[in-house]
């Protein structure tokens, strides 16, 4: 009959619909596993605690408990009389992380260097770093580094340094200008990881906002030292350009309150 027909004719056409929409919701999560990352940048003060001790196995716990697929660290020390192993292997073996760069910055007179160092659960490539400039003989010299990284076939590049510390931002802003020159040509998005050394609305960070994104999910950022009080926010995760990144989460870890002096900010990207 005519209605028979008309009844089957609806059901086929509400079967496809049905069909659709759970082809599009498994498409969905999919790409939302594809695309999302899990970063920190975590200052671990050559993995020296409140109670004075170096502990990397505590500084790799903090890492560990968090799960970032990549993160920035700063303050390393290798081969020297305190730490006389391949800290960054070290680091690697301890957090499973396979991945990793270090980007050096100086040589330490009793043996060793320091530097920044990369972890990735992702293969890695194209790593380069530089030293960045100082503005008087004497000066601490800090270094810029990044990695090309690759997950689940989507390419981007993170990058970590640790500017100067001085009151004044005369030093930091050339080391900007430095960082950003370096950036501009990367041909696919890039994302920072670091202690910048620089609170919200500091000269620094609007130097960076040229290029960089910064947004902490609130008009203000989470504050990162001192532990076990902290007054201000140093430590960031930023990104460029803007339209490659959606910020699902920005967060410091607050609850790793003996590890370092610093605590570890963790963020949660879509690149698209």
């Amino acid at each position: 009959s005519i209605i028979m027909v008309r009844l089957n004719l609806f059901m086929v056409i509400f079967i496809f619909a049905l069909a659709s929409i759970f082809t599009q919701c498994s498409e969905e999560k999919k790409q939302l596993h594809h695309y999302q990352l899990s970063l920190a940048s975590y200052n671990i003060r050559n993995a020296k605690g409140l109670d004075e001790k170096v502990s990397y196995e505590r500084i790799a716990e903090v890492i560990k408990k968090e799960n970032p697929d990549i993160v920035s660290l700063q303050e390393i020390e290798r081969n020297t009389e305190i730490n006389p192993w391949d800290t960054p292997k070290k680091l690697s073996e301890l957090t499973g992380m396979k991945y990793y760069y270090f980007a050096h910055a100086l040589d330490i007179p009793t043996g060793g260097d320091y530097g920044n160092v990369i972890l990735s659960k992702y293969p890695i490539s194209e790593e380069k770093s530089f030293k960045l400039s100082v503005l008087k003989e004497g000066d601490y010299v800090r270094s810029f580094g990044y990695v090309k990284v690759v997950k689940e076939g989507k390419e981007f590049y993170f990058a970590t340094t640790h500017l100067d510390h001085k009151y004044e931002d005369a030093a930091r802003l050339k080391q900007v200008d430095e960082i950003l020159a370096c950036v501009e040509h990367l041909d696919k998005p890039v994302i920072l990881g670091g202690d910048l050394n620089s609170r919200r609305g500091s000269a620094t960070m609007a130097a960076f906002q040229k290029y960089f994104t910064v947004n902490c999910l609130s008009d203000g950022a989470p504050w990162t030292v001192p532990v076990p009080s902290p007054a201000y926010a140093c430590d960031w995760l930023i990104y460029a350009p803007n339209k490659a990144f959606t910020v699902k989460a920005y967060n410091v870890c607050y609850w790793a309150d003996k590890e370092s002096d610093h605590y570890p900010v963790v963020a949660t990207y879509l690149i698209k």
